[in-house]
């Protein structure tokens, strides 16, 4: 990272969260009001998740969302000068004990989420975790300031970054003994060429990511969800919940189906914390590709 970017963006992440969250309210106005961000996108997805409701009720999601994600780019900034304390004074996990428990029967664990805010803040899981080391899971961004900048923030506290393309090398090299965590944030869009799999995901038919279904099945790794809320400006709560198959082995993307209706319920429930601008729908099943 270059030290003029880094000494701007630590300076800024100084400032108080109250200080911040004021500017926040000016970037949310710049960006719906002014801008209109991906706004068409965004009506877009929300028409498709939920056909249902009024416009009004969709247009009531949607401003929560831009007022969420001006919140998410400003705790972004916050993270090069946040503390352990800081993490543990602002998200809340729950259910820890699941973790616990597979150290104690000598199993890894896979934690998967969606991009639901603040998943970038879960990487300070890490120092509450029983596990001795936590990777996670990232894909590269063009721009190799930011993405300097995501690789620092994520391993501040002990965990250890990798890209998609290091993740399944590593995984395969590390004995599965318990000692391990691993976080993927799970709801990426799979490039054109490389989709496999597509599941109903808010109906209609989606493609997506599978690639740790395969190696999570051959290690026989423990799966767990985590589930967003926000609680208010700078709190979230984050709640593990097991992910177990329906016999005694996972059946071949069993865990993808299960993470979606996780997502789908995650996402139902607190609306305004998931990425709408994301181009989730961007293929269309038998149009843009075939499987």
């Amino acid at each position: 990272m270059k030290k003029a970017g880094k000494k701007i963006f630590v300076l800024l992440s100084g400032l108080p969260f109250s200080v911040l969250y004021g500017v926040s309210d000016i970037l949310y106005f710049i960006i719906y009001y002014l801008v209109g961000y991906r706004k068409r996108i965004v009506r877009e997805n929300l028409l498709i998740v939920f056909p249902d409701k009024t416009e009004r009720e969709r247009k009531r999601i949607e401003k929560e969302f831009y007022k969420n994600f001006s919140d998410f780019m400003i705790e972004l900034v916050k993270t090069f000068s946040m503390k352990e304390e800081d993490y543990n004074n602002r998200i809340r996990f729950t259910h820890m004990d699941i973790c616990q428990q597979y150290v104690n029967e000598g199993r890894d664990v896979v934690l998967l989420i969606g991009h639901m805010f603040n998943w970038e803040w879960l990487t300070g899981i890490s120092a509450g975790l029983p596990q001795k080391n936590t990777y996670a899971i990232y894909k590269k961004v063009v721009n190799n300031f930011f993405d300097q900048g995501i690789h620092e923030s994520r391993s501040r506290f002990g965990t250890i970054p990798l890209t998609v393309r290091e993740v399944v090398r590593t995984m395969l090299r590390l004995p599965n003994d318990g000692s391990h965590v691993f976080l993927f944030v799970a709801d990426q869009r799979p490039f054109k060429k490389r989709i496999h799999y597509e599941l109903e995901f808010f109906n209609r038919m989606t493609p997506a990511f599978n690639g740790y279904d395969k190696i999570i099945r051959k290690k026989d790794y423990a799966v767990v969800y985590v589930d967003m809320v926000k609680i208010a400006r700078g709190r979230y709560e984050a709640q593990l919940k097991r992910i177990l198959p329906d016999g005694k082995k996972f059946r071949e993307n069993e865990i993808v189906e299960k993470f979606y209706k996780e997502l789908t319920q995650n996402i139902k429930t607190h609306p305004g914390i998931w990425l709408w601008s994301h181009k989730r729908w961007k293929y269309t099943s038998g149009i843009d590709y075939r499987l």
